[in-house]
């Protein structure tokens, strides 16, 4: 961990700027912009495709281009966003900016993940130290976010601004290029396909996976806050939860990685039994009216969290030659940004063709099935000629 300290470093400040934004934007478009609930959504819809398009974008600018100037080239529509955003958070203007910075953030991201997915080859814990990481600014920048915001939008912004402005710094100072071989087309090709063409299912499942643990996760994010106030647990109530969940994950991370080695049987089973917890999780709640139900499916949750998110990018990785891991790594965020978008709308859609109880166990067989599926995965073709 010590050796890429920076890069680790990096990739937790861009979390912290999207942990200060995130939870004070649709607040901000409805309360003090006066817009409806519904104009929110689309414009988080609209940020949110701007992000993938970003994504998918700044990965093949990484593989194909400069993994250094892709990251700039993040920076480039981000830092300007942000600072116009402290001076002039106005409407339309908001909208434009807004989603300016998520375009530069898909690019961003896919730029870092890339770095992470390179390195990772000489420090198998690299993905599970950068989600530890980015799971501990996260908790604090959110925090932070709602002090912020109390005080003005503006210092949102602004602190948003100083932590992409110290990101930049790193990578421009600190983290050196990685130099791709491009020149001989055809064996990189070749070695491409061999690795990843014979490995379609293998990609297939683990974006399948990816997209039914993220439209679950979501119903935490949106569906279940209905359900426990109308079991008379207060808003309150259900925010702690994501306090709790948050230092559990921080707490209980470096413990949980003692147990597991760095092999793709070990990557595999780890990744199925965080699974299979998150939709225990969902089954845990099942006609549930005191709150400790509701921490124990949080806390479920969380240990699935800690298996699942954070084995997937090193699953996927090995999957990827050195002339496509970034592009690899943006197929996965893809294929969550997908599961986060459609979830709270199939949620919603479940709970009102049926009811509460029944959507929560239809979770709990996606994800069961979704674990079935997952035992059929297998390792990569190592020989490469």
């Amino acid at each position: 961990m010590k050796k890429n300290i920076l890069l680790l470093s990096a990739s937790m400040f861009v979390n912290m700027g999207i942990g200060l934004i995130m939870p004070i934007t649709t607040l901000y478009i409805h309360k003090d912009l006066g817009k409806s609930l519904v104009t929110s959504s689309y414009v988080l819809m609209a940020f949110s495709i701007l992000m993938v398009i970003g994504n998918l974008l700044g990965a093949q600018l990484f593989d194909r281009w400069n993994p250094k100037l892709t990251s700039y080239l993040g920076e480039l529509f981000i830092l300007p966003s942000l600072l116009l955003l402290t001076f002039f958070p106005i409407w339309p203007l908001y909208v434009l900016l807004l989603v300016s910075y998520g375009f530069g953030l898909g690019v961003l991201n896919s730029s870092i993940n890339g770095y992470i997915a390179y390195k990772q080859k000489g420090d198998r814990n690299l993905f599970t130290n950068a989600y530890w990481l980015a799971n501990l600014g996260m908790g604090v920048s959110t925090f932070l976010s709602g002090m912020f915001f109390s005080l003005s939008i503006k210092l949102v912004f602004l602190g948003a601004f100083l932590l992409f402005l110290l990101t930049l710094f790193i990578i421009a100072g600190f983290i050196p290029n990685i130099h791709i071989e491009h020149r001989n087309q055809q064996v990189k090709k070749r070695v491409t396909n061999r690795k990843t063409g014979s490995s379609l299912f293998n990609l297939i499942t683990l974006c399948l996976i990816l997209i039914i643990v993220w439209i679950g996760y979501e119903q935490w994010n949106s569906n279940i806050s209905v359900y426990m106030l109308s079991k008379n647990n207060s808003v309150q109530q259900y925010s702690i939860l994501f306090t709790i969940s948050t230092i559990e994950i921080v707490a209980l991370q470096p413990v949980l990685n003692r147990f597991f080695k760095n092999t793709f049987t070990n990557e595999k089973y780890r990744m199925l039994l965080g699974v299979l917890l998150f939709g225990i999780s969902y089954l845990s709640i099942v006609g549930a009216e005191a709150y400790w139900r509701f921490v124990l499916g949080i806390t479920l949750l969380s240990i699935g969290d800690m298996l699942a998110l954070t084995t997937t990018p090193a699953l996927l990785n090995r999957f990827a030659t050195d002339y496509n891991r970034a592009s690899i790594q943006s197929i996965g965020g893809t294929a969550a940004s997908l599961g986060r978008a459609v979830g709270p709308l199939v949620g919603g859609a479940m709970i009102t063709v049926t009811n509460f109880a029944m959507t929560f166990i239809l979770m709990f067989v996606l994800h069961f099935l979704a674990t079935v599926v997952g035992f059929f995965l297998r390792g990569p073709h190592e020989e490469m000629h």
